[in-house]
């Protein structure tokens, strides 16, 4: 019963975070141009992969390193610059964004743009991951307190639930929303589509700043 409990409490209090826009449902938006519904789990694997390190780094006793100002500071500097470099890179290739299409190509030039678009999803999830400070510190804290949870209660397997519930909810999230725009996308006129994309990739540009004015602020409360 432990285990189930860590799985459901995981999966709502997930849940609630991966409804919230931020960057990475941005490239979410973006990659599901290219991918389809596909684009959900392949961003949300890159995602996944982090959270699973950040699970274990926490099992073995690193919340409180990833709780330190110092190191949510240079998280929210850097990632904050990486942001404004792929929200501009959204922006300036919207124009050029087309709905998936087989078209005439070969299905070995198909599948080598599909692995690509794949590999790309993925490394975005990473990268606007990692890039928030408010990932860190989450992780830190609220994250922290699961996991220790888990464990007193219901061991490794406890953790293992606990991940999975997480993950369970980010996934079906995305998956949804990569659906949702890829079939409403189809019936977007492509200007439409363009202006979209423009729009979210302001968002992230904005979003990037906020990261950046916070991660000044955890360097500044360290001093």
């Amino acid at each position: 019963m432990w285990v189930v409990g860590q799985f459901a409490s995981a999966f709502l209090l997930a849940l609630t975070g991966a409804i919230m826009p931020g960057p990475m449902m941005t490239v979410t938006a973006q990659h599901s141009a290219s991918l389809g519904w596909l684009a959900g789990p392949a961003v949300v694997a890159g995602h996944a992969l982090l959270e699973a390190a950040a699970v274990f780094a926490i099992a073995l006793g690193a919340a409180r390193f990833l709780t330190a100002p110092t190191f949510a500071g240079v998280i929210g500097l850097v990632g904050g610059i990486v942001l404004v470099y792929m929200g501009i890179g959204v922006v300036r290739t919207a124009g050029t964004t087309r709905l998936s299409a087989n078209g005439g190509s070969s299905p070995h030039a198909q599948t080598d743009r599909s692995r690509r678009a794949l590999l790309s999803a993925g490394v975005a999830g990473t990268v606007t991951s990692i890039s928030n400070p408010y990932w860190v510190v989450w992780w830190g804290t609220v994250g922290a307190g699961h996991v220790a949870l888990a464990l007193r209660t219901a061991g490794a397997a406890g953790v293992a639930a606990f991940f999975a519930g997480h993950f369970s909810a980010d996934l079906a999230c995305y998956v949804v929303l990569a659906a949702l725009i890829a079939t409403g996308g189809r019936k977007l006129p492509q200007a439409a589509l363009a202006m979209t994309l423009r729009v979210l990739g302001v968002f992230m540009v904005a979003m990037a700043g906020y990261f950046i004015y916070s991660g000044v602020g955890f360097l500044i409360g360290a001093l």
